[in-house]
């Protein structure tokens, strides 16, 4: 009896320690390598997350130039826009190089961006990089510079024809009160716009049109430069040496050319020393131009006028901003064109100067 007695406690005990000993909360043993490969996998995906949340949140801004304080305050208040909006930017400068452009679009697909803002350095030259990114997946906001309907996302930009013939309008609005008996060909000016393929030669060809279209306007010359605040600086200290004597107006068909052109004409040593009949008339508008505007009704500046597509600065950044975000969600328009408004020294505050 007192062995059958131990024998059952026996059995008991050794129940008892099999239950308690090896098991999971599933009832499932795990041998520890296995727990060490189940741990691995969840740091690696909680990696991946992680980064594939940076990146959904981050628009690449592909562009052809960031030199300059215009393009500067530009793209900072976009990226203002763009964080309101819960994305980030970054910056990226093909520096007026097509072939570097095009990689980087490659690139930016490549990394996973949530989508690219591009400026083009040449919009029928990075068609093909771009319908590769929005085949991959990634959408893309021409803006500016459009590559074609069908190579991207969305565009965002100006009636080309118009602003040039408008920014010619703004010219001849000073000229007119500047001089009212004016006669035909008394006025010598000098037109200026990008030489780019696209949108920059369409705006240059109606500024050149629109122009030799009023009688009292005499167009010494129309040249196409690089559109660079550098670039224009050191072209406009050729083209003074020629023309200064002479010259009363330069219509610009960039605001970046545009401090670039007064860099030069307001220089130490330059030809032109009297501003009291002579002015630039540009395009876009930012804090260095709004100061000159606002400077040169005393004739202590030269840029006098501006014509100004979208608006306010940060109104027309904050419209851009919601249309990166559109094509990023899919709910974005084909087209956005923008309104060309005239900037004066009476009116900057409307533009948040």
């Amino acid at each position: 009896m007192k062995k059958s007695i131990f024998l059952l406690l026996a059995l008991v005990f050794m129940m008892v320690f099999s239950v308690g000993c090896g098991t999971t909360s599933n009832n499932e043993s795990e041998s520890p390598d296995e727990e060490n490969n189940a741990s691995e996998a969840m740091e690696e995906s909680v990696k991946e997350e992680a980064e594939d949340v940076g990146l959904s949140k981050t628009v690449a801004l592909v562009t052809m130039t960031a030199e300059g304080d215009f393009w500067n305050t530009y793209y900072n208040t976009i990226a203002d826009q763009l964080s309101k909006l819960g994305y980030d930017m970054e910056v990226i400068n093909a520096d007026m190089d097509l072939t570097l452009q095009i990689e980087q679009i490659d690139n930016a697909v490549t990394k996973g961006y949530a989508g690219i803002l591009l400026i083009a350095v040449d919009p029928n030259g990075v068609a093909d990089a771009t319908k590769r990114a929005i085949d991959a997946g990634c959408p893309v906001l021409g803006f500016i510079k459009n590559p074609g309907e069908e190579n991207i996302t969305a565009f965002r930009g100006a009636d080309e024809a118009y602003v040039g013939g408008r920014v010619v309008e703004i010219t001849m609005d000073w000229v007119n009160e500047h001089w009212p008996d004016a006669e035909d060909g008394s006025i010598n000016a000098v037109v200026i716009g990008g030489n780019s393929a696209g949108s920059e030669t369409e705006r240059f060809d109606a500024m050149v049109e629109v122009a030799n279209s009023y009688p009292q306007l005499n167009v010494l010359d129309s040249l196409q430069w690089e559109t660079s605040q550098a670039y224009a600086m050191q072209a406009s200290e050729n083209m003074l040496t020629q023309y200064a004597e002479d010259l009363q107006v330069i219509i610009c068909g960039s605001g970046e050319m545009a401090l670039g052109i007064r860099e030069a004409v307001m220089a130490p040593g330059s030809l032109i020393q009297d501003y009291k009949d002579f002015g630039v008339f540009t395009i876009d508008l930012n804090a260095q131009s709004a100061e000159a505007i606002r400077n040169a009704v005393n004739d202590t500046d030269v840029i006098r006028s501006a014509c100004v597509n979208g608006g306010k600065l940060v109104d027309s950044c904050a419209e851009l901003a919601a249309q990166v975000v559109a094509c990023i969600d899919g709910t974005n328009e084909k087209v956005y064109i923008v309104e060309a408004y005239q900037a004066t020294a009476d009116n900057l505050e409307e533009f948040g100067y």
